[in-house]
């Protein structure tokens, strides 16, 4: 089963910056100046170890969902890539008139075509190879065509 964990990981992202927000050194100064007398005040706030492991963590988390997040599109973009060659392949054997483009089937995965299904001739399954070479972004052409007159 797979689920979306992108909701998850943008809220424990907010989450942690609230809790850096909260947990980082903070510097007040304070300067009053009457007529003759100057005096500066400096409350330095240091955060505590519970603090400091809470916010190592969450940082560990952030870029642990980060790089998952990252992961997610890249196979997201991967599958766009394999179904736009999906289209032109399929798109270039309805074209032919020699390919009877009905009969065959078009997968992709990985930029590897597969065709499945039948052809008229041998000649005619071996043009839907070459047409499906043919189209940039494909690095290879299976056939498992059928020759059927």
């Amino acid at each position: 089963m797979h689920t979306n964990r992108t909701p998850v990981a943008v809220l424990s992202m907010l989450a942690a910056a609230a809790l850096l927000a909260a947990c980082e050194k903070k510097t007040t100064t304070v300067t009053d100046t009457p007529s003759t007398t100057t005096s500066s005040t400096t409350t330095t706030v240091t955060p505590s170890p519970t603090a400091s492991g809470a916010m190592t963590s969450t940082k560990d988390a952030m870029s642990s969902a980060a790089s998952a997040t990252a992961g997610a599109m890249t196979k997201a973009g991967d599958a766009v890539a394999d179904a736009a060659i999906t289209g032109k392949v399929k798109t270039a054997l309805l074209a032919d008139t020699d390919v009877k483009g009905l009969k065959i089937d078009v997968d992709t995965k990985d930029n590897v075509v597969t065709l499945n299904g039948t052809a008229d001739t041998q000649a005619h399954a071996d043009k839907a190879v070459t047409i499906a070479k043919g189209i940039d972004g494909v690095k290879s052409v299976s056939s498992n065509l059928t020759i059927k007159p």
